[in-house]
């Protein structure tokens, strides 16, 4: 059966709430800190809540953080098709919620982030799964494997999902090249299309607005691109040479808005997966994400059967 496989990394969240982050030097006190499996889980967990098969093709470690990342895959049904790494830990990633529910983190690089150039050589796609791809790989040992697939699938009928990160805009130029070589859906906020845009050599009137942005970045890259507008919802340009159109969100009080874009991601790819057009997986993911603020935590995508409440 069809199913989203991610080659993203995951790690641990040890997620606390705090007033404010502090200035260097200064202090700052957290009610409580909970450990839970996050980064590319969330996107997992998310197509889960979809009813849709995923199975994770990163490296996992060994160790008590590796352990905990075991534990939730198996607890969720998804599969671990990626290698192990028997010398090292996984990572843990520690994220600061303030009160204006911004996020804060600082990242422990573990088994994930040192992959050499053979570490995707046994995923191989089917035809009608959807590849996940983040932006933080290409900041680690492990891009040279993600290189590698790229190259490999230069050519291909499945469909990716690329969520650039804050990384993408500095990364290699090859890397760069073959991520744009390989035309997969982007989806990505504001700040990181604006920062692919200049990097691209997009600038002036093209991006006064997050419309415009959208719309530019997409003939850039010669391919969907979807801009996370939080509140606002996602501005969607589903072909390159199109007006971008704004898909509006399901209005809530946010709480916490750790792991929303993943939710999105991981919603979209599941709808996409289910069959709807690229405008319905936005516009379902958009209430996803929406829902998943007001719930404190990393992994907080609603199941299906909440969103047929609302949709």
């Amino acid at each position: 059966m069809s199913r989203v496989i991610s080659l993203g990394q995951m790690l641990v969240d040890l997620t606390m709430r705090i007033d404010r982050v502090p200035e260097p030097g200064g202090d700052a006190f957290a009610d409580e800190a909970v450990a839970r499996v996050g980064s590319s889980f969330n996107i997992l967990h998310a197509v889960r809540q979809m009813g849709v098969n995923a199975a994770h093709g990163g490296i996992i470690g060994t160790g008590p953080w590796a352990t905990q990342i075991r534990d939730a895959l198996a607890s969720d049904g998804i599969e671990h098709i990626g290698l192990t790494d028997f010398s090292r830990d996984s990572g843990i990633c520690m994220a600061m919620t303030d009160a204006r529910a911004e996020r804060t983190f600082v990242t422990v690089r573990g088994a994930e982030t040192q992959g050499n150039e053979h570490c995707f050589e046994a995923i191989e796609p089917a035809n009608d799964d959807i590849v996940h791809i983040n932006g933080y790989t290409f900041a680690h040992p492990t891009a040279r494997g993600l290189y590698a697939f790229l190259t490999r699938y230069e050519s291909h009928e499945f469909t990716t999902v690329f969520d650039p990160s804050s990384v993408t805009a500095g990364a290699e130029d090859r890397l760069l090249s073959a991520i744009i070589a390989h035309k997969p859906i982007w989806s990505c906020n504001y700040e990181e299309a604006l920062a692919l845009a200049r990097r691209l050599g997009i600038s002036g009137s093209s991006l006064e607005d997050t419309g415009n942005t959208c719309a530019s970045l997409s003939t850039a890259v010669q391919a969907p691109v979807i801009l996370r507008a939080g509140a606002s919802g996602a501005w969607l340009c589903a072909e390159p040479g199109a007006q971008a159109e704004l898909i509006p969100s399901y209005h809530v009080h946010a709480v916490d808005t750790n792991g929303a874009g993943d939710c999105h991601v991981g919603v979209m790819s599941a709808e996409l997966i289910r069959g709807a057009s690229l405008h319905d997986a936005v516009r379902t993911a958009n209430i996803a994400a929406a829902i998943s603020v007001t719930r404190r935590g990393p992994a907080t995508c609603p199941s299906r059967e909440e969103l047929a409440t609302i949709a």
